[in-house]
Parts: structure tokens; C-alpha cells; sequence
């Protein structure tokens, strides 16, 4: 028996496989389609669809289908409701956390001008500037020209200070990224201007106590991605915050017809899920949580350590939401394929293994385990032992 075969047998046994679950759904429509199904080794990213919702979510969704509100009157008090929750003075519920973004800027720029309202996103002469540190700069920055503001960038608090002037319309800030201007300093010289805040947070969550903080920072808005953390509806956001500032971003969204943002709807299920997905959220049990990810990073960890040359380390970051993820290494005198070549022949096999993108992880190979089912965390840390034992030197 070859050493591969007899490894795989010895530390995992039989095939491996998670044990087959009877089917729930009278029509596999992913296989009618011919849709390739994968393992999801990554997290709740929007290109793999997000967090699986809350039961409650999907209960209060099926709900809306059935019955029928007006949609002003729905969307105003869900939103009187999560700001009730979170501590919020107003809120509302957005296609997305970048939806939030958009309506957020735009309702800084136009307020309840009607004029402004129906120019956006080529209105002239009206407080059109978005200022962020350089530092800050990243892929969704984009979504700040959308409603047609002008970025300025700095770096210093002195920079700051030059730059504010009288068509600032808002300062934007990016939780998970640091700069020269810290948090606290960046909102308070905000006040002393009277310049409104957006804080995107969209990732922060979990643990749900990230987003209750970052409400109490002092942040005019804050906005936050329903299909991940929240566990709500994956095409729904939330901004929250000063009342004011969220009746200007809701004027310029759907259902008004002549707002910049018309396209932006949202669905009466989402409103209620979004609604049961902050109460449900609240009241979840994270530490629990917790333990179970770990016992399967550690499962991976183990079994995959177990080769020689192979090292794996269990780490925790803010910036993946506090999830464990086991960062995998090995010797390249022993093993010759790199971590792109791995993650490629993960994502090419049988079955298909999703990892996290190499740009997110430094270059590192990272096994997350919050999003796996039953069973699979056995077949990942398989599938990496037998590319591995496949590309170890003298192995034929």
C-alpha cells in the first residue's frame, strides 16, 4: 500500500465522507441547472452567498409573502424597531451594506431638497465632497461616487482640517482600517465642524456586540451587510443613525420614483428579515458559536499537521470576524506545489473546495470552519493531505 493510501486510512478512515442526509427539498434545482456544488471553506462571502439565515429569519420572510403591507409604513417601523435594539436614533434597511453606503452619501448631499433629490447624481453647486484618509482607500470607495461625490483623500489631522470646507458634504470612515486619524479624533473633529459621519462597518459582525459599540462611537451613520454576520437576508444592509440623515438617505431610494437609487429595492421579506435577524442575533449564544468552530479548525489543524513537513496554526483576527482559521504551511524541499497551485486543485476537485482568496489572507493558505456542514470538515482536511501526499517529493 502505497504511503499516501495508508496515511489517508490510518488518521481519517474509510472514505472520509460526510454521512449521506436524506433530501429535504422535493426538486434539486442546483443539479437541474447543472450548477457545481462546493464546500465552503472560506466564510459568508457574497460571492459564495453569504450566511445561512436564522430559521426565525426564514419563518418572518415567508411571512411578508403572505401578507402584504405598505411599504412606507413597513420600512418605518422596522427601521423605529432595529433602532430600538441597537440603540440607534433611526433606521433602515438597504439593499446591501454598499447600498447603505450610496443613500447614505447621497441623503448627506441632498437632505430633502427636492431639487438635489432629482439631479443626483450630476446636481451643481450643492456640498458634493466626501473626505477619507488615504489609508482608507479600498474596493468599495467607489460607492461614494455613485450619488456623484468628489473624494478628497489626506492623511493628517492638519490635512483634515484644510480640507473641510464649505462643500464638504460628509466624512467617511472604514472600521477595520487604520490611519493616521484615529476613530475618535476623526469623529470629534467632525463635530466641532458640523460635518455629518458614515462609518462603514459592514464586516464587524459577529460578534453582534461590534455593532452595538460602533453605534455608540458617536458616528452620524453606520452601516452594516445583512447576508453575513447578521445571518439575514443576503441581498439586505443596514444603516443606522441620526433620523435626520436617514429620512434623506430613504428619499433617495426606492419606492420614490425619481431617486438616484430607484433601482435599490428592497423586498417587504426583507424588511421583516432584517427585523427578526438583529432580534435573533441579540439574543444568540456567540460563545457557543465559538467552540464549535474551533473543534472543527482543530480537526483540520490535527490531521493535516500529522504529515511530515507540514506545519498548521490556529489563529483568530478581527478582521475575519474573530472565526478561527487554521493557516496551513509546509516544507517546499518536500511538498512542490505552492499555495495558489493548492487552493487551485482544491477548487478543481471532487468534490469543490472554496478558500479564501489569496489577497485576503497575505499570500497564507487559511481552512476556515464556521460555514462547513456535517462531515466536511473531514473531507477538507483530505482532500489537502492527499494534493499534498500527491506533490511530495519521491512519491511516485
Amino acid at each position: 500500500m502505497s504511503e499516501r493510501r495508508s496515511f489517508l486510512k490510518a488518521i481519517i478512515g474509510g472514505n472520509g465522507a460526510a454521512a449521506d442526509l436524506p433530501p429535504t427539498f422535493k426538486r434539486d434545482y442546483h443539479k437541474e441547472l447543472g450548477i457545481k456544488p462546493f464546500i465552503n471553506a472560506i466564510g459568508s462571502y457574497s460571492s459564495l452567498g453569504g450566511e445561512e439565515m436564522w430559521p426565525e429569519v426564514i419563518d418572518a420572510m415567508d411571512y411578508a409573502v403572505e401578507n402584504k403591507a405598505d411599504m412606507e409604513d413597513l420600512h418605518d417601523k422596522v427601521g423605529k424597531r432595529i433602532a430600538e435594539l441597537v440603540g440607534s436614533e433611526y433606521a433602515m434597511v438597504s439593499a446591501g451594506a454598499t447600498s447603505a453606503i450610496i443613500l447614505g452619501t447621497a441623503g448627506c448631499m441632498s437632505g430633502l431638497d427636492v431639487e438635489i433629490l432629482h439631479s443626483l447624481p450630476h446636481a451643481d453647486n450643492i456640498k458634493n465632497e466626501v473626505i477619507l484618509q488615504t489609508s482608507h482607500k479600498y474596493l468599495y470607495d467607489r460607492a461614494l461616487r455613485v450619488p456623484g461625490a468628489k473624494l478628497v483623500f489626506v492623511d493628517t489631522q492638519e490635512d483634515l482640517r484644510n480640507a473641510i470646507g464649505r462643500k464638504t458634504a460628509m466624512m467617511f470612515y472604514v472600521r477595520k482600517m487604520k490611519g493616521q486619524i484615529d476613530i475618535k479624533t476623526w469623529i470629534e473633529i467632525a463635530k466641532e465642524n458640523n460635518i455629518p459621519t458614515l462609518c462603514d462597518a459592514a464586516t464587524t459582525v459577529p460578534p453582534i456586540q461590534d455593532l452595538l459599540d460602533t453605534v455608540k462611537l458617536g458616528f452620524d451613520l453606520c452601516c452594516f451587510s445583512g447576508g453575513k454576520g447578521l445571518r439575514g437576508p443576503y441581498s439586505a444592509g443596514l444603516l443606522l443613525g441620526r433620523k435626520d440623515l436617514i429620512i434623506a438617505a430613504k428619499a433617495n431610494g426606492s419606492p420614490n420614483h425619481a431617486a438616484m437609487g430607484r433601482s435599490m429595492k428592497v423586498a417587504p421579506e426583507e424588511y421583516l428579515g432584517m427585523m427578526v435577524a438583529v432580534e435573533t442575533a441579540l439574543k444568540h449564544d456567540e460563545d457557543a458559536d465559538m467552540v464549535e468552530y474551533y473543534k472543527l479548525t482543530n480537526y483540520m489543524a490535527d490531521q493535516i499537521s500529522a504529515l511530515d513537513g507540514v506545519t498548521t496554526k490556529v489563529q483568530s483576527t478581527s478582521a475575519q470576524g474573530m472565526e478561527p482559521y487554521v493557516n496551513v504551511d509546509w516544507d517546499p524541499d518536500k511538498y512542490k506545489i505552492s499555495k495558489d497551485d493548492l487552493k487551485l486543485a482544491l477548487r478543481n476537485g471532487q468534490p469543490c473546495i472554496e478558500l479564501r482568496a489569496m489577497f485576503l489572507s497575505f499570500g497564507e493558505l487559511h481552512l476556515t470552519g464556521h460555514m462547513l456542514k456535517r462531515g466536511e470538515e473531514m473531507i477538507v482536511a483530505r482532500r489537502v493531505i492527499e494534493i499534498l501526499l500527491d506533490h511530495k517529493m519521491g512519491e511516485n
